[in-house]
């Protein structure tokens, strides 16, 4: 009996714990992005508490399911790290909604970078993925961006751009049509949702399939 009600315990917690960790990290994410963008945090723990720590956590759960057998709730960890960086990024959107101020800036040169990385898979295999970015030089009124990076070309030299830019330097500026904080928050609900349904999924196949076997009793018995 003892054994059974442990069972049940141990069931449910992987249950909470599957449910709970993708809207958390992506809570995690959220609250130190805006933190960083509306009070005093800085670029490192930007960084290490907005973006590392939310995937670091999920990686040790998928970890930890996979070591257990629990494959579904080792993959939701998938959607759950694409809604944690979905609402990292709807931060800076949301607040060029906010208090971003438009302008009209003059293209005054765009230089394109190519980077290639190769990797090698499991079989041994090499793949190259080329990335290529536009930095846009721009002359813009007093106060606004130098500078505007993108993975398009935004306007050819000795165009006009319009520009969304933070009067207080915290968020980069983006493009006037660039701009898709509410898209990125859905985004990022829908891969939560997904992440937590997945997630749920594979606990209830893991508690059945742990009904099924039932309990080991002693040797010899």
């Amino acid at each position: 009996m003892a054994s059974r009600y442990g069972g049940w315990a141990r069931g449910l917690r992987r249950t909470a714990v599957a449910l709970a960790a993708p809207p958390l990290a992506a809570a995690l994410a959220f609250a130190v992005a805006r933190e960083s963008a509306y009070g005093s945090l800085g670029d490192w723990g930007f960084f290490l508490g907005g973006l590392l720590l939310p995937l670091v956590l999920l990686g040790v759960h998928a970890a930890l399911a996979a070591r257990r057998g629990a494959s579904l709730v080792a993959l939701s960890a998938l959607p759950a790290g694409l809604g944690a960086v979905l609402a990292l990024a709807s931060v800076g959107h949301g607040v060029l909604e906010d208090r971003g101020v438009e302008i009209s800036c003059l293209v005054l040169k765009v230089t394109e970078h190519t980077e290639t990385e190769s990797s090698m898979d499991a079989q041994g295999h090499w793949t190259s993925t080329t990335r290529t970015s536009y930095d846009h030089r721009l002359g813009c009124p007093a106060g606004g961006p130098e500078h505007l990076d993108a993975s398009w070309r935004l306007a050819k030299e000795g165009e006009s751009l319009a520009v969304v830019h933070d009067p207080q330097g915290k968020v980069s500026p983006r493009a006037a049509g660039d701009v898709h904080g509410r898209g990125l928050r859905t985004a990022a609900e829908v891969a939560v949702g997904a992440a937590v349904l997945l997630g749920l999924a594979g606990a209830i196949r893991e508690a059945y399939g742990q009904r099924r076997r039932g309990p080991r009793g002693p040797a010899g018995r």
